[in-house]
């Protein structure tokens, strides 16, 4: 499972990071370039395009320590089999706790840059950003009890 989840970390990160850069690319190579660099619009462009980029670079980087925290034990180096028997059974519990920390980082990523870039333009709260990084923080530190409350539902008679 661990070397799925190595796997699956590193293709969102990819992701992030090259749709960020291919949103933004257009505005890069237009004419009128110059003025994202100005003292008003540097503080939008970095939020929104800063946040998602780094997270996606960090999601790359981490892809091993993150799954062995995901999956917990192991060394985290990315190798999938950590020293031990590789293990062929995926539970569908683990999908769905992998699954729920992708999308939980996913979100938090996406709309921190959004939060960010909303309080450093007019001061103001996006508090439906807001709503969704907390339930994101959930998905990602809450995986565990998510798949409890899955199996649960899985096998109510």
């Amino acid at each position: 499972m661990k070397p799925f989840s190595i796997l699956l970390i590193r293709l969102l990160g990819l992701y992030l990071f090259l749709k960020t850069l291919l949103a933004i690319l257009p505005a890069l190579l237009g004419s009128n370039a110059a003025e994202l660099w100005s003292g008003e619009l540097l503080p939008v462009l970095l939020a929104t395009v800063g946040v998602p980029a780094v997270g996606g670079l960090l999601l790359w980087c981490f892809a091993g320590r993150l799954a062995s925290r995901l999956h917990g034990g192991g060394d985290g180096d990315g190798d999938g089999n950590d020293g031990a028997k590789v293990d062929a059974h995926i539970r569908d519990d683990d999908l769905v706790r992998a699954g729920t920390f992708l999308i939980g980082v996913y979100l938090l990523v996406r709309h921190t840059g959004t939060l960010v870039g909303m309080y450093a333009t007019s001061g103001g709260v996006a508090y439906g950003d807001l709503i969704v990084v907390v339930a994101s923080l959930g998905m990602i530190l809450g995986g565990r009890k998510l798949a409890v409350v899955y199996r649960r539902i899985k096998y109510f008679p």
